[in-house]
């Protein structure tokens, strides 16, 4: 079991020279605040342990922390779950990393993230190909066999599948491709779930958010009974940091 004392967690570094202390609360209810070195600052709240479990609420509470601060700062942001056991160690870690954190935020310095997730439509799918899903189901309903069924049945799993890449390549790669044209920077991660053809993070500048969005939005109605978008945004810029911070100690 944690041993109990205070800590500080950190939810990110922003440029702030002046001490200050936020109206939000961050996680179990504290005071956010400010731990300063030069013109760089590491946002954190105190806790009772040194480690916080990843519930629903907690990580919550990281991330409304992180909403409130990016509405004001540029925001290096913090993964869940950074604890260390003192005010010296925060201050240890500014100092130590200074340098590459001031780069780091003068790169990302007026820049958000978002997020679309793209998923085909299941009925829009097996419309588009019935004929061709009729005939794959009706060789399986009259399979001689259990063995030769389920040869069928591997068959035409097989067939979804290039239909699906069909789609990605036709439709997700093309909206892809043109969101990266509005975005600084864009990068493609690990499809979520077997209906997504597109889980894509982009850095957008802040002035230009309206524009991406209005861009999402005429792709949403050009596609709309194909593909389902989900758009979040603006987020911390996780994605596109690249930095590796040296520990403090």
């Amino acid at each position: 079991m944690p041993v109990q004392s205070d800590n500080e967690y950190i939810y990110g570094i922003i440029e702030e020279p002046q001490p200050r202390k936020f109206e939000f609360r961050g996680l179990e209810d504290a005071q956010v605040y400010t731990i300063n070195y030069q013109h760089l600052a590491a946002v954190v709240s105190t806790i009772r342990f040194g480690e916080i479990d990843p519930t629903r609420k907690n990580v919550l509470a990281h991330t409304l922390v992180q909403d409130e601060l990016l509405k004001k700062y540029t925001l290096l942001p913090m993964g869940f779950g950074i604890v260390t056991a003192s005010e010296d160690n925060v201050l240890r870690l500014l100092e130590k990393n200074y340098e590459a954190l001031v780069r780091e935020l003068s790169r990302l310095a007026g820049k958000i993230e978002a997020e679309l997730k793209i998923f085909w439509d299941e009925k829009a799918l097996t419309g588009e190909h019935q004929e061709l899903l009729s005939k794959l189901k009706a060789k399986i309903k009259s399979a001689s066999s259990a063995a030769e069924a389920q040869r069928l049945a591997i068959e035409a799993g097989m067939a979804v599948e290039r239909i699906i890449r069909e789609w990605k390549n036709t439709y997700a790669d093309q909206v892809y491709s043109s969101l990266k044209e509005v975005a600084t920077d864009a990068r493609l991660n690990a499809p979520g779930g077997v209906k997504n053809l597109l889980n894509a993070s982009f850095l957008i500048e802040r002035v230009k958010e309206s524009e991406f969005v209005e861009q999402v939005r005429r792709l949403d109605a050009q596609y709309k009974g194909k593909m389902n978008f989900k758009y979040v945004g603006p987020l911390s810029p996780y994605s596109f940091v690249g930095i590796t911070l040296e520990p403090g100690k």
